[in-house]
C-alpha cells in the first residue's frame, strides 16, 4: 500500500490576503473602498476570508493527525523493542 505524500511546508498551499489596511498602491487607479466595492464583490472577499480561516483549521487538524501518527509509532517501536 503506498503512502501518500504530504507536502512538507502546508503554509506554502494557502493564500493569504494580507489585512486591507497593509495593502499597497501598485500604482495605476486608486483601489476602491468598501463603499465603491459591490455587494457582490464584498460577498466574494467575506467568503474568501472565511475559506482561508476553514483552511487554517484544516492545516491545524493535519498537524494534529501527524504528530497523533509520530507519537503511535514512537509506541508502536517501544512495545516492539520489548517482545
Amino acid at each position: 500500500m503506498a503512502k501518500k505524500k504530504n507536502p512538507q511546508n502546508l503554509e506554502e498551499l494557502a493564500f493569504q490576503l494580507a489585512p486591507e489596511e497593509e495593502w499597497e498602491d501598485e500604482g495605476g487607479s486608486v483601489p476602491p473602498t468598501d463603499s465603491e466595492l459591490s455587494d457582490l464583490a464584498i460577498s466574494y472577499l467575506a467568503q474568501i476570508q472565511d475559506l482561508q480561516e476553514q483552511l487554517d483549521q484544516e492545516n491545524l487538524k493535519i498537524q494534529r493527525l501527524e504528530m497523533a501518527i509520530k507519537g503511535f509509532t514512537v509506541a508502536l517501536q517501544e512495545e516492539i523493542k520489548g517482545l
